[in-house]
């Protein structure tokens, strides 16, 4: 019986540490780059994406690969666009 009491207080304790540890897991970076910067990247990486395709890459490989950039050049697209339509605060 006592070790049922253990067994419960430490799934207990065991899950107090995930939810507490749960809200500080996540960080946001930002990193700004210059427009030109900006379409330097996202021109290379359509450069490695055809590069691949034309690759002897396994299909599983290519499309894992493909798909990586195509999700990244999507989020510098939805990051440019949230920073272009949102003026940035004025200093006072």
């Amino acid at each position: 019986m006592k070790s049922n009491n253990n067994l419960v207080k430490g799934i207990f304790i065991g899950m107090g540490i995930m939810l507490l540890t749960a809200f500080v897991a996540e960080k946001t970076f930002t990193l700004k780059f210059s427009e030109t910067e900006i379409n330097k990247h996202y021109q290379k990486l359509s450069i490695i994406k055809q590069i691949v395709d034309n690759s002897n890459l396994a299909h599983q490989d290519v499309v894992f690969v493909s798909k990586s950039i195509d999700s990244l050049q999507a989020e510098i697209l939805t990051q440019v666009k949230a920073q272009i339509e949102t003026p940035a605060p004025a200093k006072k």
